[in-house]
């Protein structure tokens, strides 16, 4: 307002130099001047919170005078800034043993707004259910951590995605990739191809008597395994393609000195706490015909009185074979010298049971 008037009343407003705001200057019926600010380019709080602008009145008089005011303006904030993640992808290398409640990664996404709409929450979005049990989100501070029991064998790999939003329901997403560590946590497993129940005991060396596989789930070293038999034992280890192993003979075999072999099998990994597993084979012996049979005497000296009863058992004889079955089973008979009758004696043919079958005389025959 101007108390002069005329020429020398108010006649024009000035605005300090900016690049957001302009002035709009009208005049009413009554001839009273109003004035407008205006927005002239967009205004960016997270740039600028707060403006501070010189508006000048002058009059016309000569010399002209003038007043000052000061206009402050507050910029209030708009959800016009969504969240925003530090990193795209998050990559993590955790054990497979980790135990709960272990920290993953913590993301951490920040919003240029304020208020709520600066407040960021977190949660997992487009992650698979078995990945969801395994690791849990805290919404607050964005910190992943182990929520189940990971497992090598069964996934290498975890793939998370993870929604940052804010107050205003501005969103945004990062991927965390978790590579899970292989530790030796599996024993080898052995498994039986086939086997033979039973072996001749003239089998030659390098006989084949099984065939197994050993597997171990876990990797590198962790899955290497080598095979030893335990005892000093006519048996060795031939590794064959793609982790099987043949069991075969080392030695000649003798069914009369050892009739079946407990053969003790242990398959061990290469981890830094080696691990190990044993399986137990029986390999029975069968018998060969391979020994004669023995007399537990070179010669049975016998006595008979003369003018004896026919069929007199006068003694008996004996032998055994070390052989098992038929092939142990002794029968008996006399041999009659070539050119010559048969002896008045007789042999039973399974108990040895020897006999005179007429009566003899002493003055015809002493001995035979």
């Amino acid at each position: 307002q101007d108390k002069d008037v005329g020429s020398n009343g108010l006649q024009n407003y000035s605005l300090g130099s900016n690049s957001h705001f302009s002035l709009a200057l009208g005049t009413g019926k009554t001839g009273v001047k109003s004035l407008e600010l205006v927005v002239e380019r967009q205004l960016d709080r997270e740039q600028q919170r707060e403006l501070n602008l010189l508006l000048t009145a002058t009059d016309g008089g000569s010399p002209p005078r003038s007043a000052t005011a000061q206009v402050r303006i507050v910029v209030l904030d708009a959800n016009d800034n969504s969240p925003v993640f530090g990193r795209e992808v998050y990559e993590v290398r955790l054990a497979e043993n980790s135990p709960r409640e272990q920290p993953v990664v913590r993301v951490a996404a920040a919003d240029a707004d304020e208020g709520s709409y600066g407040e960021v929450r977190y949660a997992f979005t487009q992650t698979p259910e078995r990945a969801r049990q395994l690791f849990e989100l805290d919404p607050v501070t964005g910190e992943i951590r182990v929520a189940g029991n990971l497992d090598y064998e069964e996934a290498k790999n975890h793939k998370l995605v993870v929604r940052a939003s804010d107050g205003g329901g501005l969103s945004t997403h990062c991927k965390v990739q978790v590579e899970v560590l292989d530790v030796n946590d599996n024993a080898p497993e052995i498994a039986l191809t086939s086997l033979s129940a039973s072996i001749p005991e003239d089998a030659p060396p390098r006989t084949v008597v099984a065939l197994f596989s050993v597997r171990d789930r876990d990797s590198g070293d962790n899955g290497r395994t080598e095979c030893s038999i335990d005892g000093d034992l006519p048996f060795s280890l031939s590794p064959a393609l793609d982790n099987y192993y043949e069991l075969r003979t080392s030695a000649a075999l003798d069914r009369e000195r050892t009739a079946g072999y407990n053969i003790s099998i242990t398959a061990t990994d290469w981890g830094t706490t080696r691990l190990s597993s044993r399986e137990s084979i029986f390999v029975q012996i069968s018998d060969v015909n391979d020994n004669a049979p023995e007399f537990t005497q070179e010669v049975y000296t016998m006595a008979v009185a003369e003018n004896n009863s026919p069929m007199l058992r006068i003694g008996s004889v004996k032998a055994t074979d070390a052989d098992a079955g038929e092939n142990g089973r002794v029968r008996y008979a006399l041999v009659r010298p070539e050119g010559k009758e048969q002896p008045a004696v007789s042999v039973n043919p399974e108990n040895g049971d020897v006999c005179v079958v007429r009566p003899l005389d002493y003055e015809e025959v002493r001995a035979f």
